[in-house]
């Protein structure tokens, strides 16, 4: 199938026909003039063997070649159009073939881009696999700080493991030029590393190099990895070079690899061990400041996810990721969390914008900065940067579940409800188990008028947080008022600071206007991360008409600015 895909694109199976039917006029054309110029026989004969012979060659430079409105050019200097990503259309068509999924915007290959595939392990010891993942995301995330060469984020250039998927096939689907593969043989402390840059026009090798050290010298070769990669794409860097890794102790590095392998399950059990193996890395070394930015975004997300208490999950985010930027004040990731909660918590508007905008300057391309300024932009009232701050997330991750997440919910507050489906869905057919991913879908379903569905997708959320969220609202729209009573009740009964904000969803959605209030009264006093969305909320729409909603929305600064 791919390959009749590719024909069609290519447009040689357009040619085939064109040229057998031109090739069957001209025989007809060459017989009339033969015929009347007395030609013999082998004439006509040696026209369609003249015919034959062209006709391969017709389909190669068809395969090979494209008209475009410059003329002629060659199929690999020609960048595809957005449309041609297979792995983007067919994740998102999956879910709902019968609904029209947005068409993704994507950069061309023409720019200084590059993927790191995930390191093959060579090991004997299946267990090392982590390692491999490690090395391959250390690389990733050592090139993702160079200025002016854009990196594909891992959730993307991971998935390809195990697919049988060639090089050129893979630069296409992730619309960049090159690719950064390799493997890792560990044995004992002894570890042997083969890198590789390969083209993807045309999967041609650009560079390659086989490094073997002592495991304490992993961080010295990572940094000669990422500088000969920088130097052969002849990326022009500024300031002191390449960027260069963190050294830390073996041990609390295979703590964190492992961490991360956990964290990327976005379920309740990773969650826990994730943070489990960042606070052993800590014990071994606690002045590795990536180990303490990542466990301050874990602690973010438990709190948004009733996995932790909310209060005490956003001071735990402020907490450690202020340790991690006083290691090094040049992390995009916890300056970034940082800036978000200065202006989710009204500690300091134009201070947290600043350290946001700080963060998008040292990595450009990193999808969780940007979805971060897209949220807050949806905060001010700026629909539009929020959308083309989460197209800019997804060029960058064109696979990351996280960068659908938010962007269909932008769609969902801009009213755009059918695209809000087809980004959620592909949210769950990217990430299965992903914490309030049938929720939102829903959510949407209802906006749209399809309760039915909205009740399947509610009954079938893994969270309790959000199916009891999700359930009260339908229940009511269902006319089924015991219940939604009943999930409202259960709601209330759980402990923690993080559910304000959707018992006022809850509440308004019903028609409980001075119950609503209430929570947003308490939902801004606990600075409720909900609370960015309440001047665009579908849910709270039976609470516009009431004078108290101006105030509230004034007294906030949610009316397009701080």
């Amino acid at each position: 199938m791919r390959l009749i895909a590719e024909l069609k694109r290519r447009k040689v199976i357009r040619t085939a026909v064109i040229y057998a039917a031109a090739a069957w006029l001209l025989l007809q054309v060459a017989e009339l003039l033969l015929e009347m110029l007395a030609v013999p026989a082998w004439g006509l004969r040696l026209v369609f063997v003249l015919l034959v012979i062209g006709f391969p060659l017709a389909l190669v430079l068809s395969w090979m070649h494209q008209i475009t409105p410059e003329g002629i050019r060659r199929e690999v200097d020609v960048s595809p159009a957005p449309a041609a990503s297979a792995a983007t259309d067919r994740a998102a068509a999956e879910p709902t073939p019968d609904r029209a999924a947005p068409a993704p915007i994507l950069p061309t290959a023409q720019d200084p881009s590059i993927a790191v595939l995930p390191f093959a392990n060579m090991s004997e010891d299946p267990a090392n696999l982590h390692f491999a993942d490690g090395l391959s995301e250390e690389l990733l995330n050592l090139l993702s700080r160079t200025p002016g060469l854009r990196v594909v984020a891992r959730t993307s250039s991971f998935a390809f493991r195990g697919r049988p998927v060639s090089a050129t096939a893979i630069a296409q689907e992730l619309r960049v030029a090159h690719l950064l593969e390799g493997s890792v043989r560990r044995s004992g402390n002894r570890i042997r590393i083969t890198a590789q840059l390969v083209r993807g026009s045309d999967s041609s090798h650009v560079w390659s190099r086989s490094y073997d050290r002592d495991l304490t010298d992993i961080f010295a070769v990572q940094d000669e990895i990422a500088a000969a990669v920088v130097d052969e794409l002849q990326v022009r860097l500024l300031g002191e070079g390449a960027p260069r890794s963190w050294p830390t102790d073996p041990v609390a590095y295979a703590h964190f690899l492992r961490a991360r392998q956990h964290a990327d399950l976005a379920s309740k059990e990773g969650h826990e061990r994730a943070i489990a193996e960042l606070e052993a890395a800590l014990g071994v070394d606690p002045r590795f400041g990536p180990a303490w930015a990542t466990l301050g975004v874990l602690y973010f997300a438990g709190a948004n996810n009733s996995l932790v208490d909310y209060d005490e999950g956003a001071r735990r985010a402020r907490e450690y990721s202020e340790r991690a930027l006083a290691l090094s004040p040049d992390l995009a990731e916890p300056l970034s969390l940082l800036g978000y909660l200065d202006v989710l918590e009204g500690v300091d508007f134009d201070g947290g914008m600043r350290r946001l905008e700080r963060a998008r300057q040292l990595e450009p391309h990193n999808p969780r900065v940007l979805i971060r300024i897209a949220n807050i932009a949806i905060r001010n009232g700026r629909l539009d940067d929020a959308l083309r701050n989460c197209r800019q997330a997804l060029r960058s991750d064109p696979l990351s579940a996280l960068a659908h997440a938010v962007y269909g919910n932008a769609c969902y507050y801009d009213g755009r409800y059918e695209e809000a489906e087809a980004l959620r869905r592909k949210v769950l057919a990217l990430s299965p188990g992903w914490l309030s991913g049938h929720y939102h879908v829903g959510k949407v379903l209802l906006a749209r008028g399809d309760e039915a569905g909205a009740l399947e997708e509610m009954q079938r959320e893994p969270s309790e947080f959000w199916r009891l969220t999700g359930l009260a609202i339908v229940h009511h729209a269902l006319g089924r008022s015991a219940d939604s009573d009943s999930a409202l009740e259960q709601l209330e009964a759980m402990t923690g600071s993080g559910t304000a904000y959707q018992l006022a969803q809850i509440h308004a959605f019903r028609g409980e206007i001075d119950a609503a209030f209430q929570c947003l009264e308490r939902a801004g006093a606990t600075h409720d991360a909900g609370m960015i969305f309440t001047h665009v909320d579908p849910l709270l729409a039976n609470l516009r008409g009431d004078s108290r909603y101006g105030r509230f929305l004034a007294r906030y600064g949610l009316q397009g600015g701080g």
